[in-house]
């Protein structure tokens, strides 16, 4: 099992294949940053999509020296999508980046249904955290893509979420489907969701897996508050991954490990026919750098 963002590095460096980042509007000084470490420890190349001259000057000011066949041209943020996401289309690339494009744009090139990048009908958001009082990573889906999800989405984002515990060579992943409470509550959706995605995992429909819900925060990551509560747990603190009800949650969770418990971070959408790396403007380079070793991990 893979335990750390070292872990991930480790295992990418040793890959055999080399990898190549498209990245959509790549006039950002963070994700230069980020490729730059990512180029520099040899473990994939980058192709840069979008105005030259903005490329070349912020490459310069964060000392990354690049070369003109790294960069396509592109001027308006539609053409700078549609080419980034050729790149994938025409097997010159593995993965798609977010840089200093709007997110709406972009995916809406992902999405397109003649030159985009669909695989199956549900794209989700997974981000793997590594946290300094965990003695795992824990993966947590989706707090970036699907706003509300309905019971047959949560299934989609559900075998995303495992697909990419495989990755982190997890072989029976432990995973809580998240609520306030451990009871089903016809008034409170996601326990009644949770109860019969329990089922659906005891009959099979997601692969060796246990998960278990209504499940609440405490009980999955401590065995301690389940046994306060008397709760029979297979996953109680030794939880690999939770399910949210919501993107609200989700999203919340995860800012919450990274300004409170100095969590380190990375985030993927998975679903496509390749990993998209879809930040915000506002992360650092870590996040980036994370992001990009584990996508080639998933990649891989």
């Amino acid at each position: 099992m893979i335990k750390s963002y070292l872990d991930i590095l480790n295992a990418v460096q040793g890959s055999k294949h080399k990898k190549t980042i498209s990245i959509a509007m790549a006039d950002d000084a963070s994700v230069l940053e980020a490729i730059k470490a990512i180029d520099e420890k040899g473990i994939a190349h980058a192709v840069l999509v979008g105005n030259p001259e903005r490329i070349k000057a912020i490459a310069e000011e964060v000392n990354y020296h690049i070369t003109d066949d790294m960069i396509i041209h592109a001027m308006d943020e539609a053409d700078i999508a549609f080419k980034a996401v050729e790149q994938i289309r025409l097997g010159k690339a593995d993965i798609l980046m977010k840089g200093h494009i709007s997110t709406p744009i972009l995916m809406k090139a992902v999405l397109d249904r003649e030159t985009g990048l669909r695989k199956g009908s549900v794209l989700s958001h997974v981000a793997v955290a590594e946290i300094p009082t965990y003695p795992k990573m824990l993966i947590t889906s989706d707090g970036g893509i699907n706003i509300a999800p309905d019971m047959e989405t949560k299934k989609a984002i559900l075998e995303n979420m495992v697909d990419v515990c495989r990755k982190l060579k997890i072989d029976q992943p432990k995973i809580c489907a998240l609520c306030p409470i451990e009871k089903v509550n016809p008034k409170i959706q996601e326990t009644v969701d949770a109860a019969k995605l329990q089922k659906l995992s005891e009959a099979g429909e997601f692969g060796d897996i246990i998960l278990e819900g209504p499940m609440a925060m405490d009980v999955a990551l401590s065995a301690e508050a389940a046994r306060k509560k008397g709760i029979e747990s297979q996953i109680a603190g030794d939880t690999d991954a939770i399910l949210v009800p919501n993107i609200t949650s989700g999203n919340a969770t995860i800012k919450i490990l990274m300004y409170l418990a100095n969590a380190k971070v990375g985030g993927l959408v998975v679903g496509a026919k390749v990993p998209i790396i879809l930040l915000s403007r506002s992360d650092k380079p870590e996040e980036k750098f994370n992001s990009m070793i584990l996508a080639i991990l998933v990649a891989d």
